[in-house]
């Protein structure tokens, strides 16, 4: 595919985590789509360039692709075999149009304003709660990163006190302690401290172990 003009992708396709429910050939036909809006080409050879098209799963972890496969049979869905699946899946979601042209062309365009999933998919309360967590995560990113890394470095075992960990990680006292809280309620680890984690001041201290058998389930990328 040539790469002529600029692709204007809709960042609310990230934004609303749409990634989460795309398999990686299925948003590689999202992209091939804004590449034939941009081009401007319409018609049999849109249809051949789609259906034609040679996708692949290049970056996809085999766990999360059978995880993939899952949530999307949950909603109702069948995970794409070919490029005719893709662009079945795109339009169930909303994501595209097809229309036609003046001229009669078949017309192949994003679907603006972009919907959210919750808006489109039938989603119940724990998937719900998943999007809420994964917006969390991603705003708190570079807080577990760090986080994540000091207790790692530490084989697992923290005694420390929160002005340690915030001079060590350079992350702030208000994010260390909600991200702590997180781990705590997903499992991944335990703490030991006198007080309410919300409620710790940089001088106390706190002891911090991962558990590994959770976390080696919710923690497959630091």
């Amino acid at each position: 595919m040539e790469k002529k003009g600029t692709i204007h992708m809709p960042k609310e396709i990230h934004e609303y985590l749409w990634l989460r429910y795309l398999p990686e050939t299925t948003y590689k036909m999202y992209i091939m789509i804004g590449y034939l809006q941009t081009e401007k080409i319409r018609g049999d050879e849109a249809t051949k360039k789609l259906l034609g098209a040679n996708l692949k799963e290049e970056n996809a972890i085999p766990k999360v692709i059978e995880e993939k496969k899952r949530l999307l049979k949950s909603l109702g869905f069948k995970y794409p075999e070919n490029r005719q699946d893709d662009l079945k899946l795109l339009l169930d979601f909303n994501l595209i149009k097809i229309g036609k042209d003046k001229e009669d062309n078949v017309v192949y365009v994003y679907n603006i304003p972009v919907p959210k999933p919750q808006d489109i998919l039938k989603l119940n309360e724990e998937e719900l709660q998943t999007l809420e967590n994964i917006k969390f995560e991603i705003k708190y990113q570079n807080a577990f990163n760090m986080i994540l890394t000091l207790l790692i470095n530490n084989n697992g075992n923290l005694m420390s006190t929160l002005e340690h960990i915030q001079t060590t990680t350079k992350v702030k006292l208000t994010d260390i302690k909600l991200v702590l809280e997180y781990l705590v309620k997903e499992g991944s680890i335990s703490v030991r401290t006198q007080k309410d984690i919300s409620k710790l001041k940089k001088a106390d201290k706190i002891f911090i172990k991962i558990n590994e058998d959770v976390f080696e389930e919710k923690r497959l990328v630091l």
